[in-house]
């Protein structure tokens, strides 16, 4: 007790507490299972995303196009197109990876549906 004065004050008791020690094994198994399982996940969604892109691409067929000699981007796109031609010659490019406009006699184009 301390004085202060006439008055007598109580000290206040402080409890410490211990901080709970965690085994270094069971954190080692707390982490392999989080890896465990973020890896099964992922897996899983690999495999779930492989199975849609194999039963979706089974079933898409695409009709294909012999480019003739001065044929051009454009000239395929206005015959094929059933709507915009401009629209059919974006998905042209798209679909078929090109880089550029230019055609070579020969080349297969697919058309877009």
């Amino acid at each position: 007790m301390t004085t202060i004065g006439n008055a007598r004050m109580a000290r206040p008791t402080v409890r410490v507490q211990a901080t709970p020690q965690f085994n270094p094994a069971g954190r080692r198994f707390i982490r392999s299972a989080a890896v465990v399982a973020v890896l099964s996940a992922s897996l899983f969604g690999f495999v779930a995303q492989a199975n849609a892109g194999a039963e979706s691409g089974s079933q898409v067929q695409f009709k294909y196009v012999t480019v003739s000699a001065g044929q051009t981007l454009w000239e395929i796109a206005q015959q094929y197109a059933t709507s915009d031609a401009r629209d059919y010659m974006a998905n042209l490019i798209s679909l078929n990876a090109l880089t550029t406009a230019e055609l070579t006699p020969g080349q297969r184009i697919a058309l877009p549906n």
